[in-house]
């Protein structure tokens, strides 16, 4: 037992260290293609670019990395250098959203068609704490986001303790089903 009198069986340990084919990472997630395979995705700030690969079956397994220019896949808005993406979520259907931080955006990827399927402005609204903080030039506009039934949730400003729920009206949500 370690010197704090917990166990060992309760720590995480790394089984594996890879690289990721991009200058930085600023965000990770897992994605559920149509068929089951699951995906690791990983995006930069720097480049509009997006890196995955599918999980192989053994912790051993060889890695296969595939790319893409985001900012070249059709009805993307994203630049090509500076791109601002903070983090990547996936939903019920394998879609991808990237939350871009400046201007404040997300938009919705379909990497087995590689194309835009949407792209959403984000606004926060009024005069409180988290809407101040939003239209603030030198603050941020998101750094870390889960995908929730009708919306988003994201943190709207490096340490932070509040949360912007970002919710798209008149939008219905498809491939998110409620926990039982």
């Amino acid at each position: 037992m370690p010197g704090n009198g917990k166990s060992n069986k309760n720590r995480l340990r790394v089984r594996r260290v890879v690289d990721v084919p991009l200058r930085e990472v600023s965000g990770i997630c897992l994605r559920r293609s149509r068929n089951g395979r699951m995906f690791l995705i990983a995006v930069g700030d720097r480049m509009a670019k997006i890196a995955w690969f599918s999980q192989p079956r053994s912790d051993e397994g060889r890695i296969d990395w595939h790319t893409s220019n985001i900012a070249k896949l059709s009805g993307s808005m994203l630049p090509k250098h500076d791109s601002q993406i903070e983090a990547v979520c996936a939903d019920g259907l394998g879609r991808v959203l990237l939350l871009q931080e400046t201007p404040p955006r997300v938009e919705l990827i379909d990497l087995e068609a590689l194309k835009v399927v949407a792209s959403i402005d984000l606004a926060v609204e009024g005069r409180g704490e988290i809407a101040r903080a939003w239209s603030d030039p030198k603050g941020s506009r998101g750094e870390g986001m889960v995908l929730l039934p009708g919306g988003i949730c994201s943190s709207p400003r490096r340490r932070s303790r509040r949360l912007s729920l970002n919710l798209a009206h008149h939008v219905r949500g498809r491939g998110v089903r409620r926990l039982q």
